[in-house]
């Protein structure tokens, strides 16, 4: 395959994954609209803290099997039927050891990180775990084969039943918080039945006979590094709503929660490309391929961030007042002290996908360690005395210096020059130029 077609494919996928996530976000405003209004900043901060459970329980023990089988994939080791079956397995077998961990989690910490939250409600949520492993270890196997078309729809149906169900449950039968809890019940398990849906149809083979020891074997020595850094990332992204949650209330976390949501739709330049980027990343053999994609990757979506970053910075007021209403007015100035470390970590994500599809995923890790201690010493120094505007700077802070970590660690492992990394240059304007003049000339015509 020549550059010219491959290249062609990258922006295709990326730009299948960004449509995918315009959707998403309006899928997930609408949600948020939903849930804000519906229920409340009390009761939004207790759904909160109620699905923030089985995310970290998912987030600290899939053990990078997702990460694993896309790099897998990518150096063609394993058939598709043994990788399928074997993250079937391995799936279930997790969901079982996550639920007892749950249970554990529930009664150790009911009255420190989830003080006024029904015990019911925790309980119920756990029965998402094994619909959530599943999904997440299939899909990557889309993923790994660039299937984005696959990838981005099974991700949609999920946004969309959470939505039809939040609309049912919360707006016309008032069922509160537990009419919320089903709607994330239903997200988890339509993505499921659509996968089984194109893993038939893709006859991939599913049996016992397929596992494979030694795939699982390869997926815990590479999946543990990425693994362990997914968990150190998840802890930047939510340990401040936990601190919060013990330090004030559900009501605070149920503002902060609004701020922080809305402050990462600015993610939606680097996740679509990113997604794409790791697989990418994986199939090279050829460094200079990699480090010049790489680099045109990030200086883009880091201008194209700070521009929608600046956008949303002078729109956050308005935005609030209209979707969320006074009760939410806080927010606004939260996802400005955000906004600064959102923006950078954009590139960031794009230069751990980078490091994962090398091979390297303990680069990430060794930033991640460092940035969390950070993160958390933070955190507790600020909540106390400025309330959630010491968290949102806290996890602004943390961010950016994961930025910086992750451009000195990429430019010293490739040789990259951080100026072509970072900065936009005359072919990008160029490009950007061209874009333009043929949307101003499709909307002529």
């Amino acid at each position: 395959m020549d550059e010219y077609t491959m290249q062609n494919g990258f922006i295709k996928n990326s730009l299948l994954n960004f449509n995918r996530n315009i959707l998403a976000i309006l899928l997930g405003f609408a949600s948020s609209i939903i849930i804000a209004r519906a229920l409340g900043p009390e009761k939004q901060g207790i759904y909160t803290l109620v699905v923030l459970l089985p995310s970290m329980l998912f987030t600290f023990l899939n053990i990078g099997i997702s990460s694993a089988s896309v790099y897998y994939i990518g150096r063609e080791k394993y058939s598709l039927g043994t990788i399928v079956s074997t993250n079937v397995f391995l799936a279930l077998v997790i969901s079982v050891i996550s639920i007892i961990v749950g249970v554990l989690c529930i009664g150790l910490f009911k009255d420190v990180f989830f003080k006024s939250v029904p015990v019911a409600y925790l309980l119920l949520i756990l029965s998402s775990l094994p619909f959530l492993f599943v999904t997440s270890f299939l899909q990557a196997v889309f993923q790994g084969l660039q299937a984005f078309g696959i990838f981005n729809l099974v991700s949609i149906c999920g946004s969309i039943a959470n939505l039809l169900f939040l609309a049912v449950g919360v707006l016309f039968l008032k069922l509160g918080v537990m009419g919320a809890i089903t709607s994330f019940l239903a997200s988890a398990i339509t993505p499921l039945l659509l996968l089984i849906v194109f893993l038939k149809k893709r006859h991939i083979p599913i049996g016992a006979k397929y596992v494979s020891k030694e795939f699982i074997k390869d997926c815990l020595m590479y999946g543990y590094k990425a693994h362990l850094s997914n968990i150190l990332a998840f802890l930047n992204y939510r340990i401040d709503i936990l601190i919060i949650s013990y330090f004030l209330s559900p009501m605070a976390v149920g503002v902060y929660n609004v701020a922080v949501s809305i402050a990462e739709k600015l993610w939606i330049v680097s996740q679509p490309v990113s997604a794409v980027l790791f697989p990418r990343i994986s199939s090279s053999k050829d460094d200079a391929e990699r480090n010049g994609l790489t680099a045109k990757v990030t200086r883009n979506v880091l201008f194209l961030s700070i521009v929608v970053g600046i956008g949303l910075f002078f729109v956050s007021d308005l935005l609030i007042g209209i979707m969320f209403g006074e009760k939410y007015e806080a927010a606004s100035k939260l996802i400005k002290i955000l906004l600064i470390g959102i923006t950078l970590f954009s590139a960031e994500r794009i230069l751990s996908n980078d490091l994962a599809g090398r091979g390297k995923p303990e680069l990430n890790l060794y930033t991640s360690l460092f940035t969390v201690v950070i993160n958390i010493i933070l955190n507790l120094l600020f909540i106390p005395k400025w309330s959630f505007y010491g968290a949102a700077t806290a996890t602004s802070v943390a961010y950016s210096l994961t930025f910086i970590l992750k451009v000195w660690l990429f430019c010293r492992t490739t040789g990259s020059d951080v100026f072509s990394l970072l900065f936009i240059n005359r072919m990008d304007i160029e490009l950007y130029k061209s874009f333009s003049n043929k949307l101003i000339r499709r909307e002529k015509n």
